[in-house]
């Protein structure tokens, strides 16, 4: 790849990471829908040419880190069993540490109404892993409901503080789905 087109990558992703972080550290204290884009541009450092360049609104923004979430998570996951044995407790309880590593912006999601970006980047990731993005309705149904359950138990499990022990919300989730057709394991 040539030279200038590596550092104009690089640029823009510098740019889209500082606006970001602005948008973040803005939602901690303001209301999302009072948040100017001049002042979202003032506080990442950038040009509003740049932002309209990147994004066309703040809950871009949003959607974009949430991609960016699911695609660093699934480059982790690369390998023979990436497809297949998504529902294991191991999987399970692998997930559930990688998103409370982004606890904080799932909060401001939460926080600015807006966390059906998780549920939508779950979704995704769910049709994405077990290649089923074209498959039938109701093929994708029924891991809408995997995706949900694991959205509205982390959901919850964040705004209680994250009390109960990791494991033991994995385990949880694991009993519920160890019998789904999409593992591999099935009535072990």
């Amino acid at each position: 790849m040539d030279t200038s087109i590596k550092k104009i990558s690089s640029n823009k992703e510098f740019a889209k990471n500082c606006i970001m972080d602005a948008l973040l550290q803005l939602m901690h204290t303001k209301d999302y829908e009072q948040i100017s884009i001049s002042e979202l541009t003032r506080k990442a450092g950038v040009s509003r040419m740049s932002y309209y360049r990147n994004y066309n609104s703040k809950d871009s923004i949003l959607i974009d880190y949430m991609y960016h979430i699911l695609k660093e998570y699934t480059n982790e996951l690369q390998g023979p069993s990436f497809r297949s044995d998504f529902q294991t407790y191991e999987h399970i309880l692998r997930s559930l540490k990688y998103l409370k590593k982004y606890k904080d912006y799932v909060l401001c999601l939460k926080k600015a109404n807006r966390s059906e970006i998780l549920l939508k980047g779950l979704d995704l990731y769910m049709l994405y892993v077990t290649e089923t993005l074209n498959k039938s309705n109701l093929e994708k149904y029924q891991l809408y409901y995997y995706s949900g359950a694991l959205y509205n138990i982390f959901m919850h499990w964040l705004e209680d503080d994250m009390k109960e022990d990791i494991e033991v919300i994995a385990s949880i989730i694991y009993e519920h789905v160890r019998y789904s057709r999409f593992n591999d394991k099935k009535r072990k």
